[in-house]
C-alpha cells in the first residue's frame, strides 16, 4: 500500500452539499475514496440515512473515522477499511466522493471509474474536476470557515467520454437522455 495523497479534511458543511447535490436517500451506498477521519461517511450517514464506505490507508485516522460512527450512532450503516483505495471494489457504491489531487484521478481512479462503476452512479468531487469527463452540475458554496468550494456532479454513463453521442442531436437521444437522468433528477 502506498500514500498517494496527504490527509486534508473535507469541510464539514461539505456532507450536507453533497446530500442536495447528488440527492443521496437511504438506498444509496456512498463511499469516499481517501475518507480521512471518516467525517463526510459519517456525516452523509447521518444525514440522509444511506450506507457508507470509507477506505483510508492510515489505520490512526480509520480509529478516529470509527469512533465517530459510533459517537453520531450510525455505526450500524457504516465500515471504514483500512487499505488503498485503488484496489477497493467501486462496483457496490451509487454514490462516489473524491477530494484527492487532480493527478491522482487522472493515473489511478478514471480508469477504474470507467470500468467498475455502475451506470448511473454519482460522482461528486471537491475542488477537482474529473478529468476528460462533463459534469452535469456544478455547485459553489461556503464552508463554515468562509471559504467558497465547488462540488461537481458526475453521473456514470453520462458524464464519462464513452457514453458521449456525438451523432447530431435528435429526439430519440433527448429521451434516453432524460431517462438515464431520472435516477437522479425525482
Amino acid at each position: 500500500m502506498k500514500k498517494l495523497v496527504p490527509y486534508i479534511a473535507s469541510p464539514v458543511k461539505t456532507a450536507e452539499k453533497i446530500v442536495e447535490l447528488a440527492k443521496v436517500t437511504p438506498n444509496d451506498v456512498l463511499i469516499d475514496l481517501g475518507s480521512g477521519d471518516g467525517r463526510i461517511v459519517v456525516l452523509t450517514s447521518k444525514l440522509s440515512g444511506c450506507k457508507g464506505i470509507g477506505v483510508e490507508i492510515d489505520s490512526a485516522l480509520v480509529a478516529i473515522s470509527r469512533k465517530k460512527a459510533s459517537e453520531y450512532g450510525v455505526s450500524n450503516r457504516v465500515e471504514f477499511i483500512e487499505g488503498d483505495f485503488t484496489e477497493v471494489d467501486l462496483s457496490v457504491a451509487t454514490v462516489i466522493y473524491l477530494y484527492i489531487y487532480y493527478d491522482v484521478i487522472r493515473d489511478y481512479l478514471v480508469r477504474k471509474l470507467e470500468k467498475e462503476v455502475k451506470d448511473g452512479t454519482r460522482i461528486v468531487t471537491l475542488e477537482i474536476p474529473i478529468p476528460n469527463w462533463m459534469p452535469i452540475a456544478r455547485r459553489g458554496f461556503q464552508d463554515e470557515n468562509g471559504v467558497v468550494r465547488t462540488l461537481y456532479l458526475y453521473v456514470k454513463g453520462v458524464s464519462d467520454p464513452s457514453s458521449w453521442n456525438n451523432d447530431e442531436l435528435n429526439e430519440e437521444w433527448m429521451e434516453a437522455f432524460r431517462k438515464r437522468l431520472r435516477g437522479i433528477a425525482n
